[in-house]
């Protein structure tokens, strides 16, 4: 393979745009880059970064080479973080960018950016080819430099569409109370008042799913419940018949993938029917464009029951 389509192909994957540092372990030689370089078939954007000439030129290829240039194990976060978990209103640019203390002194034109003394691992992760904090730290860094209703409606946002829970939310605090973290009094006061059991307003997916359910002639679904058996919790619910061992969840297809992986769906999903549940799974899609699905996936289960 030629050092061209080596750069093309690792491109095509993030954006248009490529690592100096992974082309090179790729194989392409330092020489070979600059002939490329030269010639105007790459795009040396920065010292760290080569874009593919003709590649769009979009706000997400932006978000990444900002986060590629700021240093290795660096994600976007703050309010770019909140665009790119399509949190309301939110924007992609400026680009903020954390990154961990120490690794790296370089200062950058193409982002604000934060340091940090550590970053763990689950506090990260890729969303739409671009390295971004979850979204309980996307939050914590709202509550750092928003106003605290602005914030507070953020989590509201992300909480409602299952991004994040209490659970997720207070193991954060506790882990990085140590630190000192800004905006943990602001975080620590706004699960204080939402409490536990803290059911956010319904989101417009789950309107959708409740008005199909009505239409179709079917009970009404509790939303949003903790279930499990009298020994353990599982988790908390999107819909649960208010009579019948049945729950109905909705996935995400935007972030699904980002948040979870099918082993945790699997262990999650066996739980619920080792509990004795009936689990019906249903997508975005299917709720939005092909409800006659859905109507028929919860009438197989009540029938089931």
């Amino acid at each position: 393979m030629s050092s061209l389509s080596i750069i093309n192909q690792l491109a095509a994957r993030q954006h248009g745009v490529a690592l100096v540092h992974e082309v090179h372990t790729l194989g392409v030689a330092r020489e070979e880059l600059r002939h490329l370089v030269r010639t105007g078939r790459v795009d040396r954007v920065t010292r760290r970064v080569l874009r593919v000439p003709g590649a769009p030129r979009t706000d997400l290829q932006a978000v990444l080479i900002a986060v590629l240039d700021a240093a290795p194990g660096a994600f976007s976060c703050g309010p770019t973080a909140a665009a790119l978990w399509e949190v309301a209103g939110y924007r992609l640019l400026p680009v903020h960018v954390v990154r961990p203390r120490g690794v790296s002194g370089r200062r950058s034109s193409l982002a604000v950016l934060h340091e940090v003394k550590r970053l763990f691992p689950h506090h990260v992760t890729v969303l739409k080819d671009v390295p971004v904090v979850r979204p309980e730290r996307m939050v914590l860094d709202l509550c750092a430099s928003e106003h605290p209703r602005r914030a507070a409606r953020a989590l509201d946002d992300a909480w409602r569409r299952r991004l994040l829970s209490g659970r997720s939310l207070r193991a954060l605090v506790e882990e990085t109370s140590v630190q000192g973290r800004p905006g943990l009094g602001v975080l620590r006061a706004l699960l204080d008042e939402r409490g536990d059991d803290y059911v956010p307003p319904a989101s417009n997916l789950e309107r959708r799913f409740a008005a199909i359910v009505a239409q179709a002639g079917m009970p009404e679904m509790r939303r949003q419940v903790d279930s499990g058996d009298d020994d353990r919790w599982v988790g908390r619910v999107d819909f649960r018949d208010a009579h019948l061992p049945l729950v109905v969840e909705v996935q995400s297809e935007t972030f699904h993938s980002a948040l979870t992986d099918r082993v945790h769906d699997e262990i999650r999903s066996s739980a619920l029917r080792a509990a004795g549940f009936e689990v019906v799974e249903v997508t975005e899609e299917q709720v939005w464009h092909r409800p006659h699905e859905v109507v028929r996936a919860v009438r197989a289960a009540r029938a089931r029951l």
